[in-house]
């Protein structure tokens, strides 16, 4: 399929990420396919089918052309956003037709990965919500409705070296990290994360970094508590709770362990269900070359996934054994955050409104 590994797993969590918004408008869903197609046809090695690619960019510009139908199902008040968003895809479309007639494959690239992320954020902009109803036995716990962004900083625990940034701004102390998680695929899991994150219990969290992933260590509070695995196959309506997926069957999830930076829970010591830890959850430092067949992480449909690292991608392998997170925030998504009644938060926010 195009823009996946043989597996059937996106090459990264960009397309992870897109696949798992609802496809609530399917014009736009159209677009977001045949750029896919390209990014797919641009890493054939040789000969790359530019005639087909130009067809893609085509077809993707005929329905942005189609105002009407790129615009359906954005709510109410959001409709400058749209039509701005709309504005920006038609106008990196073009461009990224401008480097597919000068057979630039580098600058094609980068314009449709760019236009990419423009009909993601159209997409979420037309996604109503949860189209599934969480089970009635989880509804006591956070659950999360879209998207949330959190960031973290870590700091560099004694002795070890400063982080080294992509952008060459010089070494520093402390390691700027942004994750998104997804409710869509996750709801639980990503409400759990994001709840703690809220209540500031990732706060003076140590690592322990290993060759496979970077373990942020449980904390005393939380020592023994759970929540169910969750998982969503992709293809399926809604997820499965307290079950593994069969991949040596083909059951893939919608977010996958088996890209690098993906954030999962561990799992809880002595659970005879196999659920997640309530608090404690690791990055992963997925490579494909140490994986199974088809390039699938061994643990590949064990540990839910409730979302990836989509900043500071470059300082996740230099974080080390000692380091500690120093400040997590909340940035995006509160409003799609939903607390059980009762519960803390929820007391604090209506403190807040009233």
């Amino acid at each position: 399929m195009a823009g996946q590994c043989a597996a059937g797993i996106p090459e990264g969590h960009g397309r992870a990420l897109r696949r798992s918004i609802p496809a609530f408008n399917t014009d736009v869903l159209t677009i977001q396919k045949k750029l896919e197609d390209i990014t797919y046809k641009l890493r054939i090695p040789q000969r790359k089918p530019w005639p087909e690619m130009a067809k893609d960019i085509a077809a993707a510009t005929n329905v942005v052309q189609s105002r009407d139908k790129v615009m359906y199902g954005v709510p109410q008040g959001e409709e400058q956003t749209a039509q701005q968003l709309a504005d920006d895809i038609l106008n990196g479309l073009r461009s990224a037709q401008t480097s597919i007639e000068g057979r630039d494959a580098d600058k094609t690239s980068k314009r449709v990965n760019k236009v990419l992320g423009q009909v993601a954020a159209l997409e979420l902009l037309q996604a109503p919500g949860l189209p599934y109803s969480v089970p009635k036995e989880f509804e006591n716990l956070p659950r999360l409705t879209g998207r949330a962004t959190v960031e973290l900083d870590v700091q560099r625990g004694g002795g070890n070296p400063a982080f080294i940034t992509q952008d060459g701004g010089g070494p520093q102390k402390v390691a700027h990290i942004s994750i998104e998680l997804d409710g869509y695929s996750a709801p639980i899991t990503a409400g759990n994360f994001a709840a703690k994150v809220l209540q500031g219990e990732l706060v003076n969290r140590r690592l322990a970094s290993s060759y496979t992933s970077v373990l942020v260590e449980d904390s005393v509070e939380d020592a023994g508590k759970t929540i169910p695995l969750e998982l969503m196959p992709a293809g399926a309506f809604d997820p499965l709770y307290r079950t593994h997926l069969d991949v040596n069957s083909g059951e893939l999830p919608v977010l996958p362990l088996s890209i690098y930076g993906a954030v999962a829970m561990s799992h809880a010591p002595d659970s005879p269900d196999d659920d997640s830890a309530a608090s404690q959850f690791f990055l992963y430092k997925y490579v494909r070359q140490n994986s199974g067949l088809a390039g699938l992480s061994f643990d590949e449909g064990n540990f839910a996934v409730c979302g990836y690292v989509t900043g500071g991608i470059d300082l996740v392998p230099q974080l080390q054994t000692g380091d500690v997170i120093t400040k997590a925030s909340l940035v995006q998504g509160k409003d799609r955050l939903i607390m059980p009644a009762g519960s803390q938060q929820q007391q604090q926010d209506k403190q807040f409104e009233s």
